[in-house]
């Protein structure tokens, strides 16, 4: 259940719960007052009289969602004198959104815009009906006010092969000053011993770096030492490779989504304008130039237009989507004789995620964390000092890089994250339970987990081959997601290499010392095979296949002469004008890395290309 904070719904219900008791009385009373002070409505859902008001209205500039990119686009244009109209489907951030330990647990709701891919035919085997969960933010802030808070870069290279197909202006040297425009970094229980060449101090954007590192996390870490990698204190520095500790964006034991942090603190700016709850369903073009958008609320249909440029940044998923709903086709190819449409863009191809297989090790444990008590504790800890285990993403902050082919290599193919589940978690996480694994698996891991603490690994494939495509319904325009997971056998070897890495561990001293050890799961597909065979862990990684959410690429940049791409080097959609897409669909490449760091490096980038335009 969601609470709006509404003071007079929140004195009629406690004054309802006065006879139950001081401490459910104070929970109550301590929950609504969380959510106006965590969550408050920093925007107003529009009402019939907002919405008749920015009918036909113009403004300088549209900008479509308000997620890690538009919120970027916007603070930044609000700068300069001109209107800007910010438009956004979801709601505001709400109590669940800013718990940093609880995230997982907004995947499903409201606030989610609960996607799944198509049957997969190679991949995510065991999962109802084959089909993958993407969690997409939809709610202001977009998926950075949902995601796992993870504050990584990618590597040097990733950015210098972009320049390589584009221009000099995408390559390490240039994006970096993007990178320490937005950050603010900052410190807790450590020193300032970071090479700041990397790092900025000034941006809206709360980075944190907390050196207390907890027992589990260093177990992991000297495992991982103990398999040749190096311990990188600053992943976002001079290096990439090796274990360490995440940068996390958390300041105060709160999530510092975009919209926290480039919305919230420009609110009352006087030529801003941000209506959430508003659908957009289509780019209104006058021949080839983008004039307007479709809205569609709750009071039905209307059209606002805008004099400057129109600026998708909707996410990977929903820009494609947008596009192709305007009657820009995507490339077509006929499979009996290779006949194609008139190629106007290739619109959702290039479809990249970061997907994972999992490791399982396991340790006998009677830690009592997630009984309903010490939930409630927690919990109520939380709410009143923003403080406790629901305060920080540990024990699962331990990243590592490596490359499995090559140990001297400064590029990864493989980041291993390291999750941490105490007895009896899905009493207040179920991870794989929103992913909707079969019944079967999720009753064993169930049962293991009543009495055993369990690490997974995800071992999460970087570079992916295989490409999918995002397409949509010809009857009702909805969404087809075909992932294409696996189908390239490069990306399963990989997987499998990395995987074989994870296995490792369990001979390391650090993991025998905390009797850790390797646990499989009985997957009646993956039986008849020897469990130190590649068939084996191919058909886990088949079956128990996961993703990190990452998905990039769908409206690709490159230069004019590339057909494979969507938008040119500054962002423009090719072959129409005042029309742009700034975000995560635009990557040529995916990053070797989580992405929501250079999702906003691009943000701040592509509003930059705006101001050289527009302020001439």
């Amino acid at each position: 259940m969601t609470w709006s904070c509404n003071p007079e719904l929140a004195s009629r219900v406690t004054q309802d719960y006065v006879a139950s008791g001081p401490l459910l009385f104070n929970a109550i009373q301590g929950f609504l007052a969380a959510q106006c002070l965590l969550a408050p409505i920093m925007f107003p859902e529009p009402t019939i009289s907002d919405i008749k008001k920015i009918a036909n209205t113009t403004f300088d500039f549209i900008i479509v969602g308000a997620g890690t990119a538009g919120a970027v686009v916007a603070n930044r244009l609000s700068e300069a004198n001109w209107s800007i109209l910010l438009l956004e489907a979801g709601g505001n951030p709400t109590l669940g959104t800013e718990i940093p330990a609880l995230y997982v647990n907004n995947y499903e709701t409201k606030v989610d815009w609960n996607f799944r891919t198509e049957p997969q035919k190679y991949a995510c085997l065991n999962y109802k009906d084959q089909k993958c969960y993407w969690p997409r933010g939809k709610v202001l802030g977009g998926t950075s006010s949902i995601n796992g808070m993870f504050y990584l870069r990618g590597n040097k290279q990733d950015y210098d092969d972009w320049s390589s197909t584009t221009s000099t202006d995408w390559n390490y040297e240039s994006v970096l000053e993007y990178f320490k425009k937005s950050e603010n970094i900052f410190l807790l229980n450590d020193t300032m011993d970071f090479d700041m060449k990397y790092h900025g101090l000034n941006g809206y954007l709360n980075v944190q770096y907390n050196g207390k590192i907890h027992p589990l996390e260093q177990v992991i870490i000297d495992a991982n030492k103990e398999l040749g990698s190096q311990f990188v204190k600053d992943f976002n520095g001079n290096t990439q490779m090796g274990v360490g500790i995440a940068f996390t964006t958390l300041k105060d034991g709160k999530r510092q989504s975009t919209s926290n942090t480039f919305l919230k603190p420009i609110k009352n700016q006087h030529n801003l304008h941000v209506l959430p709850n508003v659908f957009v369903d289509k780019i209104i073009f006058d021949n080839n130039t983008a004039k307007g958008v479709h809205i569609r609320t709750k009071y039905g249909y209307s059209k606002v237009f805008a004099t400057k440029e129109i600026i998708l940044s909707a996410g990977t998923i929903n820009s494609p989507v947008i596009l192709l709903n305007s009657g820009m086709k995507r490339r077509h190819y006929d499979n009996n004789d290779f006949k194609r449409e008139e190629i106007i863009l290739p619109i959702g191809e290039n479809l990249q995620d970061h997907i994972y297989a999992p490791i399982f090790y396991k340790t006998k444990s009677s830690d009592d964390a997630n009984t309903l008590e010490n939930i409630f504790k927690a919990y109520y800890q939380y709410i009143t000092e923003q403080k406790g285990p629901l305060s920080d993403l540990s024990p699962h902050r331990v990243i590592s890089f490596i490359n499995t082919t090559d140990s001297n290599s400064k590029t990864p193919d493989i980041q291993n994250h390291f999750f941490v589940a105490y007895p009896n978690q899905s009493n207040i996480v179920d991870l794989f339970g929103k992913h909707a694994l079969s019944s079967q698996f999720l009753n064993m891991f169930a049962a293991l987990n009543k009495d055993h603490l369990i690490i997974t690994i995800f071992v999460t494939l970087l570079r992916p081959k295989s490409k999918g495509v995002i397409e949509t319904n010809d009857i009702d325009s909805s969404v087809k997601i075909k992932a294409n997971y696996l189908e390239d056998q490069d990306d399963l070897e990989t997987l499998i290499r990395g995987m074989k890495h994870a296995m490792k561990l369990e001979k390391t001293e650090a993991f025998k010392k905390a009797d850790l050890t390797l646990h499989w799961f009985e997957i009646d597909a993956c039986a008849p095979y020897d469990k130190k065979s590649d068939q084996f862990l191919e058909c886990i990684a088949r079956h128990l296949t996961g993703t990190l959410y990452h998905a990039v690429g769908t409206n690709k940049m490159g230069s004019m002469d590339d057909s494979s791409s969507v938008v040119d080097e500054t962002l423009k959609v090719r072959f129409v004008n005042k029309l742009r897409v700034i975000d995560a669909s635009i990557m040529p490449n995916i990053v070797r890395s989580n992405p929501m760091a250079a999702v906003i490096m691009i943000a701040e980038k592509g509003a930059d290309f705006i101001k050289k335009d527009w302020m001439k």
